[in-house]
């Protein structure tokens, strides 16, 4: 496992989201760490966002296409509606790391989910 300090905002890693209830999404899958760096340095937790497969044209997801850098094999899309914190010891190996160019798409999704 690696420790907690190794972790930053962007990556993508795979997680262990069992058990879950309800409509939560569900299972090991690859998900993004969402919380900033300043947070990251010095937490056991962690705020993810699962990615899904496909493309989907809801307001709060951010579609994905594969690339080299950020390891994805298909076209897939992040729930900010399924945002969650998740505890360093779900937290697995990484798949890549998305580019920032989503970046200001993921904020514009957790702002209509939240809100803000």
């Amino acid at each position: 496992m690696v420790s907690m300090n190794n972790y930053n905002q962007l990556e993508i890693r795979w997680v262990d989201l069992e058990p879950t209830r309800g409509a939560e999404t569900q299972k090991k899958r690859p998900c993004v760490i969402v919380q900033s760096d300043l947070v990251n340095k010095k937490s056991k937790t962690f705020i993810i966002a699962p990615l899904l497969r496909g493309h989907k044209p809801w307001p709060f997801v951010v579609n994905i296409n594969p690339s080299q850098k950020n390891g994805l094999d298909e076209p897939r899309h992040i729930n900010l509606k399924q945002i969650r914190v998740v505890d360093n010891s779900r937290i697995d190996n990484q798949v890549g790391i998305l580019e920032k160019d989503y970046l200001n798409s993921i904020h514009v999704a957790i702002n209509i989910v939240l809100g803000l």
